[in-house]
């Protein structure tokens, strides 16, 4: 309280907007973070490039694929595969792909861990403008089982690690629960 006192004493009931310094300082603050935020985005950013013949991408699977949503999408850029799943009667699912682009093939293996070494299994092209993919496999264990997908598509090939904890779902992945 003396402090208060004491201040109030010398400065008088000075008002901190009527200071051209600070109302300045408020203003420019939020000017110049934006300026520093695209700055330093142009100095070390990332600046994405077209997919050359013959390389390899790696594909990063979506959060909807790490909970049962039903659905799983993999993204590299403007590539996109959507992953969906049908029940099939007994212990049997049928694993449909749609891709944005059209695929020359796709090559899938369920695994327990990132060791395992089984054979990838060749998905079926649904139509002939190969952008749909099914494939009918073995009920996979969700909070186990993984998939490794391999896709080719003009000469160029991407991969991806998927978990399969978006099977959990209890209606089929391309069935809305809401309808």
């Amino acid at each position: 309280m003396y402090l208060w006192s004491c201040f109030e004493r010398r400065c008088g009931n000075v008002n901190i907007f009527k200071n051209k310094h600070f109302v300045i300082a408020t203003l420019m603050a939020p000017v110049l973070a934006l300026i520093s935020y695209f700055a330093v985005n142009a100095m070390v950013g990332e600046t994405p490039h077209a997919a050359e013949a013959g390389q390899s991408y790696e594909l990063v699977e979506k959060p909807n694929c790490r909970r049962n949503s039903g659905n799983c999408d993999l993204k590299n850029g403007e590539f996109e595969l959507k992953l969906s799943y049908e029940w099939l009667d007994g212990a049997r699912m049928s694993l449909k792909l749609r891709s944005v682009h059209p695929l020359n093939g796709v090559l899938v293996a369920l695994v327990e861990t990132d060791a395992d070494e089984k054979q990838p299994v060749d998905m079926r092209p649904i139509g002939d403008d190969g952008l749909m993919w099914s494939l009918d496999m073995a009920r996979p264990d969700p909070e186990r089982h993984r998939l490794h997908l391999a896709a080719s598509s003009n000469q160029s090939l991407y991969f991806g690690d998927v978990a399969m904890k978006f099977t959990l779902n209890e209606t089929a992945g391309e069935k809305d629960f809401r309808d």
